[in-house]
């Protein structure tokens, strides 16, 4: 899919052209490979401090590396209840152009080659080894088992380390002194070793199987959307799912306004089922059969396959899933604009 595998390099085009996926590099993009990158971009162009791919999930806010650490220990999103999340693991060159270009698009423009917004952390840390940094050219050899990622693999087959780093360099501050165990990545996609009083936007792995964007559209505008990127809207097949995307929902759109009104667009999310070929037949958008239409968790008195458009000849025809986790059969209709949900490939 185009979240793992394509990745490319421009000369001479605006770096917001290549804003999100990241892929193989090639010589040459077909219209079509184009037509995703773009297409991926607009998913996340209205997104505000959570940033993600079907494999991590950037935040925005400007945290030392503890408090980020912390963060994503806690950010489990499509994993167990039982298994810790982590800063993310970057591993191989398609993730490191990810992270690249989704700190592209959290901040454009930084503030300078070490300005904070300028770098993200990442889960890279010296866990061997750690001592006071000795004098002599040769002592502070990069030692690639010396580091390790959060499932304790080690950079020794793929890094970006900046010429000349890591370089362990001590800071001293009131007393006590840092040693640079801790690896953050720049908007170009280098490595560098730093202290852990740092502050800068951070990234944790994502083993979730929903991208959300927070632009608002009819279905079919949704729809299309996710098909030009790559993707298809979203299916929600069980209750474990139900509970996944209420969970994606409140880190990607922000939590239910019980302010608003209960159809309000900001509580409903569109999803890929839809009986538009047959009626009463509902299906996801690849085909396949919704299985547990029955019994889904269904807002009252849905489903209802209400016909009050144009003189009764349209029914509700496609399916959303609103905050709180129960669903609605609806209208596919420009009045009836609301976030969506794709399908990460292959969940």
């Amino acid at each position: 899919s185009l979240l793992y595998t394509i990745k490319f390099e421009i000369m001479n085009l605006p770096i917001l052209l290549v804003l999100i996926v990241g892929l193989v590099v090639a010589d040459a993009l077909d219209e079509e490979k184009i037509k995703q990158i773009h297409g991926m971009q607009k998913l996340l162009a209205n997104m505000t401090g959570v940033y993600s791919t079907c494999n991590m999930v950037l935040f925005s806010k400007l945290s030392d590396y503890t408090t980020a650490d912390d963060a994503c220990k806690n950010f489990k999103v499509g994993s167990s209840q039982n298994v810790k999340g982590n800063l993310a693991t970057v591993n191989n060159d398609a993730k490191n152009t990810d992270l690249k270009l989704l700190l592209e698009l959290a901040y454009p423009k930084s503030g300078g080659k070490w300005a904070d917004d300028e770098w993200v952390w990442v889960g890279l840390r010296k866990v061997k080894n750690n001592m006071k940094r000795k004098k002599g050219k040769n002592n502070n050899k990069y030692i690639p088992t010396d580091w390790a990622w959060a499932d304790g693999s080690t950079p020794a087959n793929y890094s970006q380390w900046m010429n000349g780093m890591p370089d362990q360099r001590p800071s001293k501050i009131q007393g006590t002194t840092y040693l640079q165990n801790q690896m953050r990545i720049n908007h170009k996609g280098k490595w560098d070793d730093t202290y852990i009083y740092k502050t800068h936007p951070y990234a944790c792995d994502y083993q979730g199987k929903y991208i959300l964007s927070a632009d608002k559209m009819s279905w079919s505008n949704a729809r299309t959307a996710c098909e030009d990127a790559g993707l298809i809207l979203a299916k929600v097949r069980n209750e474990a799912e139900v509970e996944e995307m209420e969970a994606a929902a409140l880190y990607f759109l922000g939590p239910r306004d019980p302010a608003l009104r209960e159809f309000d667009p900001d509580n409903w999310i569109w999803l890929g089922g839809n009986d538009e070929a047959e009626e009463g037949t509902w299906v996801w958008n690849d085909g396949t059969p919704i299985e547990w239409f029955d019994t889904m968790p269904w807002r009252p008195p849905n489903p209802d396959n209400a016909a009050r458009l144009n003189g009764g000849k349209i029914t509700q025809k496609v399916l959303s899933i609103s905050k709180w986790g129960q669903f609605d059969d609806s209208y596919d209709d420009w009045k009836r604009a609301r976030a969506f949900a794709c399908q990460c490939p292959g969940t």
